[in-house]
């Protein structure tokens, strides 16, 4: 009965190196210790942007245009300024 229902469901196979995730896993673990929220929330932000990047470059370049993957440089550098901004501001 499980075999049927888990049958039903597609196979997904995501490549992320291993290297990465223990990066993610160490960065996070430390911010979470160290009780800084903001921070965790932007690592995962960013590490699931540049992840989304990395499994869907093939089809950025089989496009055969360079508007997808400048189009995801500009929003990055726009996330890195406002992370920046937002850093710099005062708490109450």
């Amino acid at each position: 009965m499980i075999d049927d229902l888990l049958a039903q469901f597609p196979s997904v196979e995501l490549v992320i190196p291993a290297w990465q995730m223990v990066i993610y896993i160490s960065i996070i673990s430390i911010f979470m210790l160290a009780r800084d929220f903001k921070l965790s929330l932007i690592t995962t932000y960013l590490f699931t942007l540049y992840w989304g990047f990395f499994l869907y470059f093939g089809d950025f370049i089989g496009s055969l245009s360079t508007f997808p993957p400048a189009l995801f440089a500009i929003f990055g550098l726009i996330h890195v300024v406002l992370t920046l901004f937002a850093f710099r501001q005062e708490s109450p």
